[in-house]
């Protein structure tokens, strides 16, 4: 079963997206401690994306809350857990279980501590400065890595994620807004090297572009 839902993962990526992009190296996280990768949220496709990061590149699995949860079964194949807004009790049984995923070295518990999906645009939306030692006081000993994205069509009829990963501490250090917002702003270096994590479905200019040079050819 496990290996299924790996695949449907991959073949959905690869049906939406051009490819997905890592700027810069992506770095090997010490494999004694579970990590939380938190990360901006302003595409659908953030936590499907991130899911494949942790599972496939990081060989870990992730773990992930998510208020439409009943609504987006999907997500529930790269570890969703629901957190309805307005449900209390269901919060508090999902945080539970996060708590006993994170006592295995080998989760990645992917965390978007703004809260709610927002364009891009908007920048970084702010969160409270208490909430990354709130979820150190609950967790077992954790790495705390900061992982910026955008999915864009900039460059391609098809979105490209493109993701850049910070420093890994081995607590909060109480400025993850400022960090995460430095990486939203390397982001935006398209000069930077880049490594193609996944290669996904080429857009229609790419696909037909042999008929366009035919055509110009026979003018």
């Amino acid at each position: 079963m496990r290996g299924l839902l790996e695949g449907f993962l991959i073949r959905q990526l690869r049906r939406d997206l051009r490819q997905v992009d890592w700027i810069g190296e992506v770095p090997e996280l010490p494999p004694e401690r579970p990590v939380v990768l938190y990360a901006n949220h302003a595409a659908f496709h953030d936590a499907l994306v991130l899911g494949f990061l942790a599972r496939h590149i990081l060989g870990r699995e992730p773990c992930v809350w998510m208020e439409e949860y009943d609504r987006l079964p999907l997500f529930r194949r790269v570890g969703a857990l629901p957190f309805p807004r307005n449900d209390p009790s269901r919060r508090s049984a999902t945080i539970r279980r996060t708590i006993a995923r994170m006592r295995n070295p080998s989760t990645a518990f992917v965390y978007f501590p703004e809260g709610e999906l927002h364009p891009f645009e908007e920048g970084l939306q702010e969160f409270p400065a208490d909430v990354f030692s709130r979820l150190e006081r609950a967790f077992p000993p954790a790495l705390w890595w900061p992982v910026a994205l955008r999915v864009s069509s900039w460059n391609s009829a098809r979105p490209t994620a493109t993701l850049i990963g910070g420093t890994v501490e081995l607590q909060p250090m109480g400025n993850e807004w400022e960090r995460l917002a430095a990486l939203l702003r390397d982001l935006g270096d398209r000069s930077a090297p880049r490594t193609t994590l996944l290669e996904g479905r080429r857009g229609p200019e790419e696909r037909w572009g042999w008929a366009a040079r035919l055509l110009e050819r026979h003018r």
